[in-house]
């Protein structure tokens, strides 16, 4: 009797023990297929991304990257489409925090740095961009003349001589930097020769008309000023000035125009379509005026490489002008 209760436990276990391994089986397939199938979305949806982009759809390439996200939110590849369709989209906000988010995993990934570079030169943040070139110089030191730039867009023009006079010393001064370095080498000569001389000199017609600006107070005075630094090429003084005329004279659009050429010419050129707009809204029945607005937003869609709104502002000026 008591051998065959042994042998019905015996049975009891083993049908106990098989039915574990086969649940464990069970959950570790289930595991692999999961696994599996994510991995199939996430290629899917990633896919999708990059078709949605090559045709400019920038929006649904989003969508498809946040169900990446959603599945790896550690990938690299998907951290740095999201920054690239955002940069597309003009949201450099949330293009810099992605890319950001990808330099968290990978901070030195020359590709996410060169690209966070590009979004602080958008931003007109040319103090971060040279800051983020400094880093890549780390990792690949061929690259340092990319600063010189960088420097004269921020303002810092002594700093850009002299990395220029420095790469030249040292034979690693690109041919196209050549013309420049000459340029501004000698523009500084020039500079430090006048300023020797410029007690002796007598008045320039532009300080003149300054002169008699400050008399009078007048807009017609400062409308004088601003077409002669127009004029002599001036747009750091044109920039200052008209800013001044915006100020005291809100309502007339000669002044938001010539603060349009300056930044233009000082390559900020989305500031100076927020300005060229602005002096819009001021300009009444005056073809000639207006052709210059859309002459200069042609010139600042051009410089952000916006080709299709350029074409459309130059072809405004042209019938503008045929009217004249």
């Amino acid at each position: 009797m008591i051998k065959r209760y042994k042998h019905i436990v015996v049975w009891i276990g083993f049908f106990l023990i098989s039915g574990f391994i086969y649940s464990q089986e069970d959950l570790t397939s289930t595991d692999e297929y999961m696994n599996e199938q994510q991995g199939i979305n996430f290629q899917t949806f990633f896919f999708e991304s990059l078709q949605q982009k090559a045709i400019e759809n920038y929006d649904k390439a989003i969508f498809a990257l946040e169900a990446c996200y959603n599945i790896d939110n550690e990938s690299i590849a998907v951290l740095f489409e999201l920054s690239k369709n955002y940069y597309f989209l003009f949201k450099y906000t949330e293009a810099e925090y992605y890319i950001l988010k990808g330099l968290e995993f990978e901070p030195t990934n020359i590709h996410l740095l060169r690209f966070l570079k590009e979004i602080k030169e958008k931003k007109n943040d040319y103090k971060g961009a040279t800051n983020i070139q400094n880093k890549i110089i780390l990792l690949k030191p061929e690259e340092e003349s990319d600063l010189v730039i960088l420097y004269i867009k921020s303002g810092e023009i002594d700093q850009a001589i002299a990395l220029l006079t420095k790469l030249d010393s040292i034979n690693k001064l690109p041919a196209s930097l050549v013309a420049l370095k000459k340029s501004l080498t000698q523009t500084e000569s020039e500079k430090k020769e006048n300023f020797k001389e410029v007690e002796e000199l007598p008045k320039s017609k532009l300080d003149l008309l300054k002169e008699s600006y400050s008399l009078k107070n007048d807009y017609n005075s400062l409308k004088l000023v601003l077409e002669t630094e127009l004029k002599t090429k001036q747009y750091l003084d044109l920039l200052n000035d008209s800013e001044e005329a915006i100020n005291l004279y809100p309502a007339q659009p000669y002044a938001y125009l010539m603060n349009g050429v300056a930044l233009n010419n000082l390559r900020k050129y989305r500031i100076a379509i927020e300005k060229l707009e602005l002096g819009l809204e001021y300009l009444i029945d005056d073809s000639e005026i207006e052709a210059q607005f859309m002459e200069q937003l042609s010139l600042s869609y051009k410089g952000l490489r916006q080709n299709k709104i350029a074409t459309s502002y130059y072809k405004k000026m042209l019938n503008l002008r045929k009217k004249e």
